[in-house]
């Protein structure tokens, strides 16, 4: 939070306040209705309105300023990490929040930011903000990136607190640790009584170190390498140190595409004494026209009964869509999918077909469809239907979700 009243301190005594500086003035929304059914079913509404200021005081002096309020409705047929009532969890909890506050200063070479702000590290499986809740989680840090040779760059960031999708008004009590679908990775105590469980927290402290290096000189292939050292203080079951490097192609003749991403990387959880987890990651593309068939195999290792975790990053966007997987079971998970995805504007439509297992005995967890409609007749306005099928492998309990939005500016 230090980082956060710094920023905001250096905001309020900016020269001349706001008539010495450009303002960039913007808004957007998101309506949403989210259905599920299973054996305990429910439904949510919400809507988002989100308002921000882009200011530039000088050529290398700039800030930001935005604001989200989310509203629901239905409270009575849905848990939302806040607050739970036995209904199932639509993680878009009510309440106004500081999503961003800070300074940038922009150099020839470098660009630093101080203040809370969204942190998004390639395509955030491992570090992002888990922006398709209404509250995205976002960061109070100082992050630096640093230019390099001629297209390539190190960034460096500090992380004194991440601000998560529950919301600030989310505590911990009454959870129902079973069903965390949020970006906590955590083991909750499961035991049903009104003791805080910081799986469920809206803030998680941290003195977590994120190094980050991409080199992209070459004209198809890209190289990243990271170290991320995770402390979380309130949920010390999230601490990891991991380092990993990844390889991406991208190759275009004519009309067909190329897409290879090869990923690798090992972690130790030192909270748990567990050494040396591993990840893999195989996504290949092919693309004909507005076509792409894709297949991934993504592999978060398990030993000692520990599992890889990706605590700052997005699950639901690689774990399946029902949210069923959620974290990062203790005996680790094999997930093996088929896309096909279709884009002609002002349409896109995307399915894939997952396959689950766990990595250490290799039985199968269930296999879950995805579906995604996304009609977007221009730039601002965007309407989206999502729809996720779950079956478990024991043939009983089976989760189906239906995500409908409408997105104005977001």
């Amino acid at each position: 939070m230090r980082l956060l009243a710094a920023s905001l301190l250096a905001i309020s005594v900016a020269p001349c306040a706001v008539a010495s500086g450009e303002h960039e003035w913007e808004w957007g929304s998101r309506a949403r209705y989210a259905h599920v059914d299973a054996d305990n079913s429910g439904q949510a509404a919400s809507l988002l309105l989100r308002g921000s200021v882009a200011s530039e005081w000088s050529d290398i002096f700039h800030s930001m300023v935005e604001v989200d309020a989310v509203s629901t409705a239905f409270k009575n047929d849905h848990s939302d990490g806040a607050r739970f009532n036995n209904q199932p969890l639509i993680p878009d909890p009510d309440g106004i929040d500081l999503n961003q506050v800070f300074l940038s200063l922009n150099l020839d070479a470098a660009a630093i930011h101080l203040g809370r702000q969204r942190i998004n590290f390639d395509n955030q499986r491992f570090i992002g903000g888990n922006g398709f809740w209404q509250n995205e989680q976002t960061f109070d840090a100082l992050l630096g990136k640093f230019k390099l040779a001629s297209n390539s760059n190190f960034t460096y960031s500090y992380i004194a607190n991440a601000n998560r999708i529950f919301g600030e008004d989310a505590d911990g009590k009454n959870s129902q640790p079973e069903h965390d679908y949020g970006n906590g990775n955590g083991n909750g105590n499961g035991n049903g009584n009104s003791s805080p469980d910081s799986a469920f927290f809206g803030d998680h402290q941290h003195h977590s170190h994120l190094t980050r290096l991409e080199w992209n000189e070459w004209d198809y292939t890209r190289v990243v390498g990271y170290a991320y050292r995770i402390d979380n203080r309130d949920m010390p079951s999230a601490s990891n140190n991991t380092v990993g490097v990844s390889y991406n192609l991208n190759y275009k003749a004519r009309r067909i595409k190329y897409r290879v991403q090869i990923e690798a990387a090992q972690q130790n959880r030192f909270e748990l004494n567990a050494e040396n987890l591993p990840y893999y990651l195989l996504d290949l593309g092919f693309g004909f026209n507005s076509w792409e068939l894709s297949t991934r195999y993504e592999i978060l290792g398990a030993n000692n009964g520990a599992a890889f975790i990706t605590p700052l990053g997005s699950n639901h966007d690689f774990e399946g869509w029902a949210d069923e997987i959620g974290n990062t079971p203790n005996s680790g998970v094999r997930n093996f999918s088929l896309g096909l995805l279709w884009r002609a504007s002002p349409l896109r439509v995307e399915t894939s077909y997952h396959f689950f297992k766990d990595d250490v005995a290799g039985n199968n967890i269930g296999r879950e469809l995805d579906l995604d409609f996304v009609y977007k007749p221009n730039r601002k306005h965007s309407i989206s239907l999502r729809l996720a099928n779950f079956e478990p492998e024991t043939g009983s309990g089976s989760v189906r979700k239906v995500y409908l939005d409408y997105a104005f500016n977001l």
